[in-house]
């Protein structure tokens, strides 16, 4: 992706309280709300039977118990426990913290910052995606007591400070029960203490950088898409099974936190092999064109070229590989994954992209294989109805990161103490449900201080084309690999990976 990329948990929680935003935004102006109004009652907020909502998605309100039979949510001494041993303390938080600021009886407030304009404008389709899947659910009445969610957002034009200057605005503004899909690892990064020192839960950031798995030291921040080293070490067994005696593997990477947590997963996964880490290239945001980078990587003679990297820069990497007629491999990273975004330029440029590799772990909603998918039928149906082009793939990623901070929400009300925002914490950290758009066989999974990774699965396929002047899709290459509960925790990576 977005995780698209796709983007990343250390410093512990202070009761300080910051006096006043860094600063303002100078990226978006005036934010942006969107909020679909509610028509009937969900009524989850209560234990009891298992119930199927319109989405497709199973709900068991009565599983809000740990084995031993302790409700999870709020504890007799103030505490609130969650799946796998998680903790929040509120007494941790800044004296004047509100558990309930953000979420009234009819809405929950969220924020996001992410870029609109810049070379990875692209991804603030997210955003409209998003908030099209919370106005399905509000229509439905599928979300608890008939809330809906409203999501303002601000542009950040994938600049780390300007994040950093948008989150101090809205948590000064005390209006958001929290952050939710935050893009970028430097710009999560930029903003994760402040978060855990301020208890604003910094929900499903758009990355998948491993320090989101720090639930020890920022039990405040979350993930959501395959980690990237998770998706390096996928990319390692693809190799080696296509170079039983080894080969040069040649990598494009963005010179930013996002593109070298990439970096690092791919080494620690290579250690060991037949396979040599011949050259790894990196590129700046404000880079005109890889040009430069591909001379040197053509003079190494790959056999493998990973494309470590996001938004314009995965075209254009596509592109000097087709244009110089390189023989190697071709391994894209999930995060240039939107066939819409990112291969349609390189037909307007007479290229295709063809034969190149991509781990998959979420259906492609104009894929053939998946026409028949149910909530692929209502993802197009809802888009056409809300007058979006539902081919655009972006919004449909917007679709499951919308997904996954419903069931939070869901699951949240089921606790004691009820819908809050220490208990939507407690959900995020303990969702154990299929996303309907995940590719069968990936598991979605977060248990507490055991496993901080939600997604640690996918299955390599290859980018075909028939027709040079459409778009193509991805087949099937490998069956799913999953990995699911192998890395752990962040804690756990480091000790692995080293620092």
């Amino acid at each position: 992706m977005g995780k698209t990329g796709r983007l990343a948990a250390v410093g512990a929680l202070s009761l300080g309280l910051i006096a006043s935003a860094c600063g303002s935004s100078d990226g978006g102006g005036a934010s942006e709300t969107t909020a679909g109004s509610a028509t009937t009652a969900a009524g989850a907020a209560t234990t009891g039977a298992a119930a199927t909502t319109a989405a497709g998605a199973a709900t068991t309100a009565g599983a809000a118990t740990t084995a031993a039979g302790v409700k999870y949510g709020k504890q007799a001494d103030g505490t609130y426990l969650g799946k796998g041993g998680f903790k929040i303390d509120p007494k941790n938080c800044p004296s004047d913290w509100n558990i309930s600021q953000g979420i009234t009886d009819k809405d929950i407030k969220l924020f996001m910052s992410l870029p609109k304009s810049g070379p990875l404008a692209g991804f603030g389709l997210i955003y409209d995606g998003a908030n099209s899947y919370f106005k399905y659910l509000a229509e439905a009445g599928q979300l608890p007591a008939g809330r809906t969610v409203t999501v303002d957002s601000k542009d950040d034009v994938y600049q780390a400070d300007k994040t950093k200057a948008n989150v101090d605005e809205a948590i000064a503004s005390k209006a958001y029960a929290g952050l939710f899909v935050t893009l970028g690892t430097p710009n999560n990064l930029a903003v994760w203490d402040t978060t855990n020192k301020e208890c604003m839960p910094q929900l499903l950031n758009g990355t998948g950088a491993a320090q989101w798995g720090d639930v020890e030291t920022h039990p405040w921040t979350t993930g959501m898409q395959i980690d990237y080293t998770t998706e390096a070490q996928l990319w390692v067994e693809w190799m080696k099974k296509e170079l039983p005696n080894g080969g040069k593997v040649a990598s494009i990477t963005f010179n930013n936190d996002f593109g070298k947590s990439y970096a690092k997963g791919l080494k620690a996964a290579v250690k060991g092999t037949k396979l040599e880490l011949a050259i790894d290239e990196l590129h700046e945001a404000n880079a005109p064109n890889l040009t430069n980078q591909f001379t040197n990587i053509e003079a190494k003679s790959p056999d493998v070229i990973v494309i470590q990297t996001s938004g314009a820069f995965c075209t254009q990497a596509l592109a000097e590989i087709e244009k110089r007629a390189l023989k190697a491999k071709v391994m894209i990273s999930a995060t240039c994954g939107s066939l819409s975004q990112f291969f349609k330029p390189l037909i307007d440029q007479g290229l295709t992209g063809k034969d190149t590799y991509i781990i998959q772990y979420i259906k492609d909603v104009n894929d053939a294989e998946f026409a028949n998918d149910e909530f692929v039928k209502l993802y197009h149906d809802t888009l056409k109805k809300q007058g979006l082009d539902d081919k655009q793939s972006t919004y449909a990623t917007g679709w499951v990161f919308a997904w996954f901070m419903a069931e939070i929400i869901k699951e949240a009300a089921t606790y004691e103490g009820g819908l809050n925002r220490a208990n939507l914490m407690l959900a995020a950290r303990g969702i154990d449900k299929a996303m309907p758009l995940m590719i069968d066989g990936v598991t979605n999974k977060m248990n507490g201080l055991e496993d901080a990774y939600l997604n640690e699965a996918g299955r390599v396929a290859q980018y075909k084309v028939t027709d040079p002047k459409v778009l193509g899709t991805f087949v099937k290459y490998s069956d799913v690999i999953n990995n699911e509960g192998k890395l752990g925790t962040y804690a756990k990576f480091q000790a692995v990976a080293g620092g």
